[in-house]
């Protein structure tokens, strides 16, 4: 790839669960620092309404409140920033993950043409048979400080 196809690269990715539960228990880490750079542009973060309302839900928890010190204002604003993200309806269910919780990961970056899935997830990343199903989709698993490397390279 030269120069200029490069600097117009603008990769495609959607986030597990725990990347945004992580940016409201512990502020200044890597995955608030990955929102604010899909805020400026750096990249498209896709989702589908079924991610937002899950997000939504392990957040309000009240032991998770109280347990991390967040806000349900905070929940609030969370979820009205990832409402901005290109949400994308699911019209058809793929069933390629060993925890079939994780299929909505699935479904929205196959539908949604994401080039990235971005997990902390040891069951998703590890899994070489779900790697392969999704490379022939043109997806790779990774985890955040992988995807870092692969947006700073554009």
């Amino acid at each position: 790839m030269n120069e200029n196809e490069n600097r117009w690269r603008v990769y495609r990715a959607t986030f597990d669960t725990n990347l945004f539960v992580r940016t409201l228990i512990r502020k200044g880490n890597l995955p608030n620092y990955l929102l604010s750079l899909w805020e400026t542009g750096r990249f498209v973060l896709v989702l589908s309404q079924v991610i937002i309302d899950e997000v939504q839900k392990v957040l309000s928890r009240p032991k998770m409140r109280l347990k991390h010190h967040y806000t349900l204002d905070e929940v609030a604003n969370l979820i009205d920033l990832l409402s901005q993200a290109s949400v994308i309806e699911i019209t058809s269910s793929f069933e390629l993950c060993r925890d079939a919780s994780d299929n909505k990961f699935v479904e929205c970056v196959i539908l949604g043409r994401a080039h990235f899935l971005v997990s902390y997830d040891n069951d998703l990343i590890d899994d070489a048979e779900l790697k392969q199903a999704l490379f022939e989709f043109g997806v790779e698993i990774v985890d955040p400080p992988i995807f870092l490397e692969k947006i700073q390279e554009t």
